[in-house]
């Protein structure tokens, strides 16, 4: 089985990678058109916004916690499906063997749960450089230690 996932190549993450990318895309589209996310109890946060008048902790505190989950695992998946493809290709390309599906899965699950995380600091107001590269370095450390940890578990001593 795992030779015949070696000659198709990048096709098979290509097109789930199309396939996440284009759900995640339709599920933001649904998202911000057709659901209010504000309770409807609160509309004077929305003349308080064209006001210019509300701080960001007061609309989060306003707005449904499922909508949010629901547009931050949209966004998730989104760049899930635009990262596996470019994770298969860069795993082709200094490994010099098949990754593995589980592999390039897991790496694109690692940047999409990084830009939900950007995202969500965004809406916060809180986002911040130092922030991002620290959370991307830790998902990058994780990655290393589970490849490495897989390596060892493969070879014999």
């Amino acid at each position: 089985m795992k030779k015949f996932f070696e000659r198709l190549g990048i096709f098979p993450f290509l097109l789930l990678g199309i396939g996440f990318f284009v759900l995640g895309l339709a599920a933001l589209n649904y998202l911000t058109n057709n659901i209010w996310p504000i309770d409807v109890e609160r509309l004077d946060l929305i003349r308080a916004i064209a006001a210019n008048q509300v701080n960001p902790a007061a609309l989060l505190e306003a707005a449904y916690p499922e909508v949010i989950l629901a547009f931050l695992a949209s966004v998730s998946l989104t760049f899930i499906g635009l990262t596996m493809p470019i994770a298969y290709i860069l795993n082709r390309r200094f490994m010099r063997a098949y990754p593995g599906f589980m592999a390039v899965m897991r790496q694109g699950l690692w940047a999409g749960l990084w830009v939900a995380f950007c995202v969500w600091l965004q809406m916060n107001r809180t986002f911040g450089i130092a922030v991002a590269v620290l959370v991307a370095t830790i998902f990058v450390l994780l990655e290393i230690m589970l490849q490495v940890r897989k390596r060892t578990q493969e070879q014999p001593f």
